[in-house]
């Protein structure tokens, strides 16, 4: 190659509500350009903040990291060419348009880049905004709200951050529409017979496959991880032939973008820690808490869906402090309302109730005979007007420790609790392609 260059593209808005997956497409693209590029990366899959009202189901972007030696300017052309062909069949809605954006060089050790993905993660973020970015760094780009997503994209997954990976095998046309067949038993027998390094793959609750989605989008079943290789082996339990398989690197499950530090706003994701004044278990079974913090007095929402993290949240009483990794949203006018996604128990306030006491000649229980007249003894007579009520304490089903989601449950970005994450320490050159993307039957 000559003229070599190190290229960031990414997209988002691809999909819609008719259907399409920014995923899809992206691996219909690597596909076509696999020839002419050298990957020095996995294909990227980038969730961005789950709390956004206006996201498209997942709220992910994508990117694709490689060695190219054409023109730009041309590799752009190409992408818009793929993507109006791609959203032709289902317009996206009104005020959104799928976003294309392009950069030279390591887009993900720039701060600019990064700073904004984190943003992305965890925040509202303006066109506006995102649009001043893409002139700074005189960034190739195409579109209108897309851009948001995959100028964060730019940023996303750099050095020293998590990943885990997920593998995403897609329908052939012919299927799109149908019921999909996946095989929930073969699933648990392959989780089973694999290392501690599978995530949210099945739900041993319900006793199903969380691998398989129920959109109209054209995945057929996602299996996600930390054992690249590994995940290969799900195969098998797909009873229906996929058309191709795509093996992303991705932030989902690793926290990134959870736990953050500043005041509640709608739509952000927040970390805060308070103690609780109130408890009041609603309809349905869902809970709400209204805590006390540094930033004001919030309610904390524990929906019933949430499983374990709405069983420990009944367990709460007023003099507990507890810290919540949550979603801030303006159910009410006059305060936010934070959907909880964890909750760990940092104090748990002792309880006690008030008994009466024993008779000290004959040990049986004594009757109140009324304010300042003391107690007598039910058994023997005996009275003491001295004797005062005994403080006795309440033992408290709950403990010091982190509560979350059921496995199977778990939110795109949360973290598996007993998953180690590995950190990327350096992109390792040339990627074989094939490790990337795999077609298995053409239609």
């Amino acid at each position: 190659m000559n003229n070599k260059k190190i290229i960031t593209i990414s997209f988002d808005d691809v999909d819609s509500q008719y259907g399409g997956c920014t995923t899809h497409f992206t691996g219909i693209f690597l596909n076509y350009i696999k020839k002419n590029i050298n990957l020095i990366d996995y294909p990227l899959l980038v969730r961005l903040n789950p709390g956004i009202p206006w996201k498209t189901r997942g709220n992910a972007s994508t990117a694709l990291r490689f060695i190219y030696d054409g023109n730009i300017k041309d590799l752009l052309d190409l992408a818009i060419s793929f993507v109006e062909e791609y959203t032709t069949p289902r317009p996206p809605l009104p005020g959104k348009k799928p976003g294309i954006v392009i950069t030279e060089g390591n887009s993900w050790e720039k701060e600019t880049f990064k700073t904004l993905y984190k943003k992305a993660v965890s925040d509202v973020v303006t066109l506006d905004y995102v649009k001043k970015i893409l002139e700074k760094e005189k960034a190739v780009y195409y579109g209108s709200k897309g851009l948001i997503g995959a100028t964060a994209a730019q940023g996303a997954l750099s050095l020293k951050e998590p990943y885990t990976f997920e593998l995403i095998y897609y329908r052939l046309p012919d299927n799109w529409g149908k019921e999909r067949c996946v095989n929930n038993d073969l699933i648990l027998n392959i989780e089973k017979s694999l290392p501690n390094c599978v995530i949210n793959n099945y739900d041993y609750i319900k006793n199903k496959t969380t691998a398989k989605p129920n959109g109209p989008d054209p995945i057929l079943a996602g299996f996600r991880g930390t054992c690249n290789d590994l995940l290969w082996k799900y195969e098998k339990a797909l009873c229906e032939p996929p058309h191709f398989a795509v093996l992303y690197r991705t932030n989902q499950h690793t926290n990134y973008g959870l736990e953050n530090k500043i005041k509640p706003y709608p739509y952000r994701n927040v970390e805060v820690v308070g103690k609780v004044l109130k408890l009041k278990i609603i309809p349905k079974g869902h809970v709400i808490v209204t805590i006390d913090s540094d930033y004001g007095i919030y309610d904390i929402a524990f929906y019933k869906d949430t499983g374990p993290l709405n069983e420990a949240s009944k367990l709460l009483n007023k003099g507990d402090v507890i810290k919540i990794i949550g979603l801030a949203r303006p159910y009410r006018n006059d305060n936010l309302t934070i959907a909880a996604v964890s909750m760990e128990v940092l104090y748990i306030k002792q309880l006690y109730k008030d008994s009466s006491p024993r008779c000290p000649i004959c040990g049986a229980k004594m009757k109140n005979l009324g304010i300042n007249k003391g107690f007598k003894c039910i058994k023997c007579g005996f009275k003491d007007k001295n004797l005062k009520k005994t403080r006795i304490p309440i033992f408290r089903k709950l403990m010091p420790g982190i509560y979350s989601i059921e496995s199977g449950e778990l939110m795109h970005l949360q973290k598996e609790k007993y998953v180690k994450l590995p950190l990327l320490n350096k992109l390792s050159g040339f990627l074989n392609v094939d490790e990337a993307i795999k077609i298995i039957n053409n239609p």
